[in-house]
């Protein structure tokens, strides 16, 4: 779980997520704090509901939902995951091959870079649990090795990296915390619920909060710390250029001639393949169905690899957000009904129903608060491009069914 947070892509595009604004004790202080608060709301609701049920995620949501609306959820996770392996694909298939090959690269040689990575890691990462966890700890080292790397190039900014950030002049302190809350949120939410899978495993609580602890606040925490401490001290480094945001890529790359480059960016490259391991295997346990025989689950990998393919190629489709914000939205939603559950102590249903209403109701409810923000409230959140619904959606969302649950148990009857 780990694989999520230690690679090149989260550090690029989730770096500045909680710009360093403050001292470092204060700012570790405050990383802390949220991680624990996501890996806690988005992680051990869903991990401890498939504990409790002793089934695997998809079959926990039908027992909070009903068949129906998992089999929609079921379809929910497949998109998510071809978006999001897409998008990490995208990195060493459309934007590092330039800078490796040193040449221009047309869209078929991109188009084969990204088939021929997703085929290698969709076969390495449908292995064992024992060769998975051991290939996903060489991606950590490396990841953990290329940070060392950065923050000793930007050595002469560690005296100000210990300040910080000068003080923003436009937006306040609850702002940018609102802000980086949202963001990460919007990353780690459906990432936290596929990983509650891995509640199944376990036996008691303890040992879901540990896993809590170790695979999502940890990783999340440190992660964030060890980039927001180079993206200060690249600040006042030598590699800083005036008018751009410091980040990761100046901190490694900065001032390197482009003879020296093709190493250290494939090396940068192979730190996410941990994270798309692991969307394989989500993705694996998304499609997998009883009544489809394991040999026949095979013939859906080659058109999902082609989605994938096309992803990595279109990046930035702005259709192609809009999908990926409603299967988030979705799934942090669905979250947040498997937590109110796990809360109220909801026994399993004995028969699992095709609807079950309140689950529905919670989840439509939580579904509508993206709607009316984005449409009712558009004029009051002009910076709608950090996600200020995905809190209030799951907020919804885990109060409804909370409510529901209470009328159901006082009239069993009637719902």
């Amino acid at each position: 779980m780990a694989t999520l947070f230690v690679n090149f892509p989260f550090w690029f595009v989730h770096g500045l997520d909680f710009p360093m604004h403050s001292p470092l004790p204060f700012y570790a202080g405050l990383l802390a704090v949220a991680s624990l608060l996501i890996a806690a709301l988005f992680f051990m609701g869903p991990a401890l509901a498939t504990q409790a049920l002793g089934r695997p995620l998809l079959g926990t949501l039908e027992n909070s939902l009903g068949s129906i609306p998992a089999f929609a959820l079921r379809l929910c996770c497949v998109l998510f995951l071809v978006l999001w392996i897409g998008d990490l694909v995208a990195l060493p298939a459309l934007r590092l091959p330039h800078f490796i090959l040193r040449r221009d690269v047309s869209s078929t040689e991109s188009a084969i870079i990204a088939a021929g990575l997703l085929t290698f890691l969709f076969i390495t990462g449908l292995q064992s649990m024992r060769t998975a966890a051991k290939l996903a700890l060489f991606t950590n080292k490396l990841g953990i090795a290329l940070l060392i790397a950065a923050l000793l190039r930007v050595h002469q900014g560690w005296p100000a990296a210990l300040k910080g950030f000068p003080s923003p002049v436009v937006s306040s302190p609850v702002s940018d915390v609102c802000q980086g809350l949202s963001l990460l949120t919007f990353y780690v939410a459906p990432l936290a619920l596929l990983s509650a899978n891995f509640g199944r495993r376990t036996t008691a609580r303890k040992q879901v909060a540990i896993t809590a602890l170790m695979g999502i606040a940890l990783p999340l925490f440190g992660t964030l710390l060890f980039v927001g401490v180079i993206v200060v001290a690249t600040f006042h480094s030598q590699f800083y250029r005036p008018s751009l945001n410091p980040n990761i890529v100046m901190a490694l790359w900065g001032d390197v001639a482009d003879s020296a480059l093709p190493g250290p960016m494939m090396l940068a490259a192979i730190t996410m393949f941990g994270a798309v391991r692991f969307g394989a295997r989500a993705l694996a346990d998304s499609i997998s169905v009883r009544a489809v025989p394991s040999r026949l689950r095979w013939v859906v990998f080659p058109p999902i690899t082609g989605a994938m393919v096309c992803v990595s190629l279109n990046p930035y489709a702005p259709s192609l957000s809009t999908a990926l914000a409603a299967s988030v939205g979705c799934l942090t939603v669905a979250g947040a009904v498997l937590t109110a559950d796990v809360v109220i102590c909801r026994r399993p249903a004995e028969k699992v129903r095709k609807i079950d209403w309140v689950g529905v109701v919670a989840l439509l409810a939580g579904l509508a608060v993206p709607l009316y923000m984005s449409h009712g409230m558009a004029e009051s959140l002009p910076g709608s491009w950090w996600h200020p619904w995905v809190w209030p959606s799951y907020g919804v969302g885990f109060l409804v069914c909370l409510l529901g649950r209470a009328v159901q148990r006082r009239f069993p009857a009637d719902i």
